[in-house]
């Protein structure tokens, strides 16, 4: 198996917004899991389409860290990101974490991977917004611009509902203007006493790979489990207590 499927584990990563006049774009991060602080969400992701997978992936503190629970072949592999774009993997076998790159984030399924991980808020600014709708709801539609050239997409387009702020359909743009990639979200879990993300479809040309979230626990996670180190360490932990 390709272990770059792998990185699909990396979901919502945590950040601190930078749009702070923006209430409906932080209560739509907050819907995919972006929480601020000591508390984290754990749950776990079944990736279907071309190839498929399960593991469990934990977020808290702007990093996110996961461990393949499926395929046989790929149980134990592990993956960190952070919301600045920095993401390592290890499997059994090698001694240290190896480095994922940009340029891997933009190719194949590690940059479906790279969808799930970015942060609509952090490293990106607004510069416009309009009415519009998505699946037949109001909503306004975002742009926003990267603000440095290291981050994976230079404009990201997001749809957040008018009713109840969530973010149900982004677009994924190059410096070109040229569209990469788009994903569509749907919130049939609940945490927090609202909807919370359950469904994320993304499409990458011809291909689509479907991200369905279950088991949703919200907590605070012990700070070691998102250290490098802990990559190849022991098995991921419940909430802290």
């Amino acid at each position: 198996m390709n272990s770059r499927i792998l990185s699909l584990l990396l979901l919502a990563s945590f950040s601190t917004p930078l749009i702070a006049d923006e209430a409906a774009l932080i209560a739509a991060e907050q819907a995919r899991g972006i929480m601020t602080g000591n508390t984290g969400v754990q749950w776990t992701v079944s990736v279907s389409g071309n190839k498929s997978a399960k593991f469990v992936a934990t977020s808290q503190g702007g990093k996110v860290f996961a461990e393949v629970i499926e395929p046989a072949e790929a149980q134990g592999r592990r993956y960190l990101a952070e919301a600045k774009g920095n993401m390592w993997f290890w499997k059994p076998g090698i001694s240290r974490p190896v480095s994922v790159s940009k340029r891997q984030r933009l190719s194949g399924d590690a940059a479906i991977g790279d969808i799930a991980s970015t942060s609509f808020v952090e490293g990106y600014k607004l510069v416009g917004k309009e009415a519009g709708e998505v699946n037949g709801e109001a909503a306004t539609v975002y742009s926003l611009k990267a603000n440095s050239l290291g981050d994976t997409y230079a404009m990201i387009k997001y749809w957040v509902t008018t009713n109840g702020n969530l973010g149900k359909k982004a677009e994924f743009y190059a410096k070109s203007g040229t569209l990469l990639r788009s994903s569509n979200m749907e919130y049939n879990n609940s945490a927090n006493g609202r909807p919370f993300l359950s469904k994320m479809q993304i499409r990458d040309g011809g291909n689509t790979i479907t991200l369905q979230f279950s088991n949703v626990k919200i907590g605070s996670y012990p700070a070691a489990m998102f250290e490098r180190e802990y990559l190849g360490g022991p098995k991921s932990s419940g909430p802290g207590r």
